[in-house]
This record gives C-alpha cells, structure tokens and sequence, in this order.
C-alpha cells in the first residue's frame, strides 16, 4: 500500500505549525514538524520527504540557509520546497528562487492555494521521478555486456555535480548533468561483449568497433528537449580539449562542457576500478595518473579550468568513492 504524501512543515511558531497539520492532515498528507532549519535537517536524514514547507524568518538556521542545504545535497536536492513568509520584498523572493525554493507563497496565505500548488508540486515530482527512473534503467541497461557496475554510473553522477558546483553553474545545470551522466555509456550496449571484456590492449579494429559506443550513444537517446545533456555526453565524453578525441575530433571549448567534465570524472573512477585488462589504483595514483599522466592518458586531454577543479575536489572524490563503493566480494 502506497504511503500518504510526507509533508515537512519548518516554522518557529507553534501557532503555524497547527495550523498547516490542521490543514494537511484531512487531506490525506502525514506532516513532520520542525521550528528551526538544524532539526529540519535532523528530520530529512531520518525519513523520506515529498516537500517542505519553509518560513524564512527562524533562529538557528534561516529558511534560506535551509533551502540552500536542501538544494546541495544530492540525496535531498529532489524535494521541493514551498517558502511561505510574511516577508513580501521583492528581495526576499529572489533570494528564495536563488536558495532553489519551487514556489514562493506570501503570509497569510490563501489556504485553497496552497492546497492547489501542494497537490500540483507533487503531481510534477511523481512524473519527475518516474523519468529519472526511466533515465537510470536505460543507463544499465548498457551494463548487461560490461563489466561496469551501477555504482560506476552512479558516482561518475556525483562527481561530475562536485565539478559543476566548483565552476560555478547554475543548481538546473548540475541537477541535469547528475541525472544524465549516467548515460554516457548507454551505446556500449550495442558493442560485443568479447570487446568490453578482452583482457590486455584491444586491437586497432576492436578499438575502432569501441569507439562507435559515443555515437550509437547519441543515437539510442535521441533528440527529445529533455534528454539533450545527456544525448552531448555520451557523443563527446571522449573528446579531448587537445584535439585527439573521438568520435569528431573537437577542441577546446568545441566540446560541450558537460562533456569536458564528464571527461575527468569517468576516467578517475575507470582508475580506481579493476578491468579485465588493467589494475586498479588508489586514490593518489588515480590522480597523480591524471595530473601528469601516463603511456595511457595525458592532461592535456582535459580542459584545465576542469582539471583545476578536479585537483580542488580531489579529496571529496575519494570520500564520494568510499562511500559509493561496491561491497567486497
């Protein structure tokens, strides 16, 4: 049986909070209540969410701060948040949509509204959740011929949001770049399996048969609106700022920079990870391979505002890795 909608309600005034549980609870949602934004994060770590229902003006920790906490981590950046205050500056608003909030309602708020824009937030999350499923399944489904695991597509995921956050860019940029990194392999699926699992170097025939994995890529995604990120990663993740990438040759800035990030990400986790063909390293050789290079790999490959960030971040992504690991046999 499907459980009701779990509604985290966070204001400083009791007065409120019986108020939104007297609102919510007869139409059919289970509501969690918090006064400051430190225990509204004591109760997302204990139970799964669907929204959140945020005042701005709170001790501790303020509706912006907590929204901004939601918005970075990735295990809780998918819940929306409503912001509802008294404060009506056009000021307070920006700063609400720049934290990540959803929606933005004004005190006193009108209460069939809030019902309204509550039951239409979770309607688009349910569709949202049912196409980064789709997007995950597609992502391993190339897996059935690889030896790469879940966890490998999973983390490329995280990694590649730590670079994008690190440059700057927009929280919709590094949500699309999590979701659909993972797909940057999906055209190994039509790559034989005696390729994807031969030990040693692969002939220059096979390595040609390999190459066709970013374009068959492109092809399986296709050229819906949704899925373009996606579609550029898995075409020209084995681009190199230098020049002598695959399949199109591109240079510098010619390649898109969700592929030059995912570039750095896939092949620092491709060295920590064991292959029929190479061993693998730890976290220091992984990045010193990277920084300087070996017979393999060179960092001229990689576009250097990236690779600055890769050396900023190098420890977040062993601490990533650690903890998205796969379990010893």
């Amino acid at each position: 049986m499907k459980r009701s909608h779990r509604i985290l309600c966070v204001d400083d005034e009791d007065f409120n909070l019986d108020l939104l549980e007297a609102l919510l609870h007869p139409h059919g949602y289970e509501t969690m209540p918090a006064q400051n934004g430190r225990e509204a994060l004591a109760v997302l770590a204990s139970k799964p969410v669907d929204l959140v229902l945020l005042d701005v003006n709170m001790p501790v920790m303020n509706g912006h701060e907590l929204c901004r906490k939601i918005k970075s981590d990735p295990q809780l950046s998918h819940i929306p948040v409503i912001m509802i205050t008294s404060l009506d500056s056009k000021e307070n608003k920006m700063k609400g949509m720049e934290a990540g909030a959803e929606e933005f309602l004004s005190k006193p708020f009108d209460q069939a509204e809030l019902l309204l824009r509550i039951a239409n937030i979770l309607r688009s999350a349910e569709y949202e959740n049912a196409f980064e499923y789709l997007i995950l399944a597609l992502a391993r489904a190339a897996e059935a011929n690889d030896i790469d695991t879940g966890n490998h597509i999973l983390r490329v995921g995280e990694y590649a949001a730590l670079v994008a956050r690190e440059l700057n860019q927009s929280e919709k940029f590094t949500e699309l770049l999590r979701s659909q990194s993972t797909l940057h392999d999906v055209g190994k699926v039509h790559i034989p399996s005696h390729i994807l699992k031969k030990p040693g170097r692969l002939t220059d025939e096979e390595m040609e048969e390999m190459k066709k994995h970013t374009t068959f890529g492109a092809k399986i995604i296709g050229n819906h609106p949704r899925l373009e990120f996606g579609s550029r990663i898995a075409l020209c993740h084995h681009e190199r700022w230098d020049g002598t990438g695959y399949p199109n040759g591109l240079k510098g800035t010619e390649i898109p920079l969700e592929a030059r990030i995912v570039s750095i990400c896939d092949c620092y986790d491709a060295l920590r990870n064991s292959r029929v063909y190479k061993p693998n390293y730890n976290h220091d050789g992984a990045v010193d391979i990277i920084i300087k290079g070996d017979d393999r790999l060179k960092p001229e490959y990689f576009d250097p505002e990236v690779m600055a960030a890769f050396i900023k971040l190098a420890p977040r992504f062993e601490e990533l890795y650690q903890k998205m690991r796969e379990p010893e046999n």
